[in-house]
């Protein structure tokens, strides 16, 4: 059992608060001057309790908290609980959230990670359960106990803000219902196996159908074709290689090979040469009375410095122009002759190996040793590949196959259990009843477990009287968690506290739920502990109206207004 006694902080930056069994009512007032009680601080204090309870800054409103604030960022933050019989003090600062100081019983012990932390924290919690105890971290068990305002109490099991996509996670559930939590863990831990088989499974499919273009027995079919041709064209080469003139004329045949390709390099280089001699431009011919009356404007112009004729310059571009077409077309007839050379000796080469080939081969199998060859490891690779392919999806397939055999099985296993456990299923079932009689008046609800073949393994179902609506779903989550905490077969495991931050939106639903909670702990004290923030005027009404059964400022550990805020400052949160 874990019961808050004091939240506060060295140095001092809050108002230190005292809880005690029971309700604890954290309030929301109106201020005098702006008769306004939203935004004054309340949610912000349940941050510092489920910080100091562990909970990772990335996940908290504190780290919205301006920098700036260094007093309150730098505040040591101060829990004082009990826990299983000891008296434990937690200490943590927004500043450093990976340190934290836990002092049990006067002796003190530091940690410089959250996790080690919260797995101490967690032994502490089993150190009384049996050895073969299926345990949950710290965290994880504190997943249902403290609801902020950023759930808007929609669902049973999803206890986080709304914004977040948080897969939702059944265990705590579980463990307080003591139902089927290790066959669970074992189905999740085989569903994220199966996750990643199938998406292996979906690519490897991918690839052997070519983006699912073909059918897999296609691609089948296709290997057993590829594996024949191999065989033939690698049947072809071993025959050839048994020749007994192979040996004799494969050195002839890998030189001629050589210098073939060599030579056919050249042809290209020749080739794309005289394909850029063709491409240059040809000289432009300039008409000659053009020539004239630009170089008189020059001439004009220039004056006595111009003492060349038109004649000379007539002279001057055909000098240029003959030089010009003497270098393009020396070089030009050069290549040429060059290219023709080689084409001849190519050709002579080419009946050269010709004939050498005729020497080991008619003709009817292998008419290039060098391509043939080229042929086999190309179609080779491909048969490897697709084989390999072909292997793993198969492979995978069975895998998949496999774990879902085995998740089936564990699932009918996690089914026999719930079916086992009857008995607490029923109790628990009869506490959500009565408590909905109570508050709702009336039992028309309904709670059972179901097991899924999807992702969250199971499914809690639980109607109320008239749900659906935003108010009844929040009235749901109540009951649900009210009858975990209170119901005699899930407070053996529940830490018995339990925190609501702003889960009531109207006088009625709080009158009957607080009332019936204050009964509870008067008839049986030291029982639980709940703690709830909530608005003045909500209550207010119920309590004019005599509907209370207690004092409000009896249960009240701490109210707030715009004029007294929690941190005593106003300020935006950062993004």
């Amino acid at each position: 059992m874990i019961k808050i006694n004091k939240l506060y902080s060295e140095p001092e930056i809050f108002t230190p608060i005292s809880f005690d069994f029971g309700v604890n009512i954290i309030m929301g007032e109106k201020s005098e001057k702006t008769n306004k009680k939203i935004g004054v601080g309340k949610s912000v204090c349940i941050e510092f309790i489920n910080f100091c309870l562990l909970k990772r800054i990335s996940d908290s409103r504190l780290n919205l908290i301006p920098k700036k604030n260094a007093e309150i960022i730098d505040s040591q933050i101060k829990l004082d609980f009990e826990f299983n019989n000891k008296k434990v003090i937690i200490s943590r600062s927004i500043s450093k959230p990976e340190q934290v100081s836990i002092q049990i019983n006067g002796e003190h012990i530091h940690f410089d990670k959250l996790d080690d932390a919260s797995e101490y924290l967690g032994n502490l919690y089993f150190e009384k359960y049996p050895a073969n105890t299926k345990r949950l971290s710290f965290r994880n068990l504190l997943q249902p106990i403290i609801r902020d305002e950023r759930s808007e109490f929609k669902d049973l099991i999803k206890c986080f803000d709304t914004n977040k996509s948080i897969p939702s996670d059944y265990s705590p559930h579980l463990f307080f219902l003591n139902v089927g939590l290790q066959k669970y863990t074992e189905i999740k831990s085989l569903n994220d196996d199966l996750k990643k088989k199938n998406t292996f499974h979906s690519e490897t499919k991918k690839l052997v159908t070519n983006n699912n273009e073909i059918k897999i027995q296609d691609a089948k079919a296709h290997l057993n074709e590829l594996e024949s041709e191999v065989g033939k064209v690698n049947k072809a080469i071993e025959q050839l290689k048994t020749n007994e003139s192979f040996e004799l004329i494969q050195e002839d045949l890998v030189k001629l090979e050589a210098k073939l390709a060599d030579l056919r390099t050249k042809q290209q280089a020749i080739k794309f040469e005289i394909k850029q001699i063709d491409s240059f431009p040809k000289p432009e011919s300039i008409n000659e009375n053009e020539i004239q009356i630009i170089f008189n404007q020059f001439k004009k112009g220039l004056g006595d410095l111009v003492e060349k004729s038109l004649d000379d310059l007539k002279e001057f571009k055909n000098k240029i122009d003959g030089f010009r077409n003497t270098i393009v077309n020396d070089r030009l007839t050069s290549l040429k002759s060059e290219l023709s050379e080689i084409n001849s000796i190519v050709r002579k080469l080419d009946e050269e190996y010709s004939e050498k080939i005729s020497l080991l081969d008619n003709g009817e199998v292998l008419k290039d040793l060098k391509t043939s060859i080229r042929v086999f490891n190309e179609k080779n690779r491909e048969l490897n590949n697709l084989r390999s392919l072909i292997q793993k999806y198969d492979e995978s397939e069975r895998d998949k196959k496999k774990l879902e055999a085995e998740k089936a099985v564990l699932i009918s296993d996690l089914e026999e259990e719930i079916y086992k456990n009857q008995e607490t299923l029923k109790s628990f079932k009869e506490s959500i009843l009565s408590i909905h009689e109570r508050i709702m008046g009336n039992r028309e609800a309904h709670f059972e477990i179901k097991t899924t073949k999807n992702q969250s393994v199971v499914d809690f179902i639980m109607r109320t009287d008239d749900d659906g609506s935003h108010s009844t779903e929040r009235m749901k989550v109540f009951i649900y968690d009210i009858s975990l905490m209170l119901n005699e077969h899930t407070r053996k495991n529940h830490p018995r506290f339990l925190i609501h931050d702003n889960i009531f939106e109207d006088d009625d639903s709080i009158e009957k739920s607080l009332n019936f909670l204050f009964e509870y702990n008067s008839k049986t004290p030291n029982e639980f502990q709940y703690i709830v923030t909530l608005n003045s005027d909500l209550i207010e009404s119920a309590s004019r109206n005599g509907k209370l059964l207690f004092e409000v400022d009896d249960l009240k550990r701490a109210g707030f207004t715009k004029d007294n805020r929690f941190l005593g400052l106003k300020y935006n949160e950062t993004k």
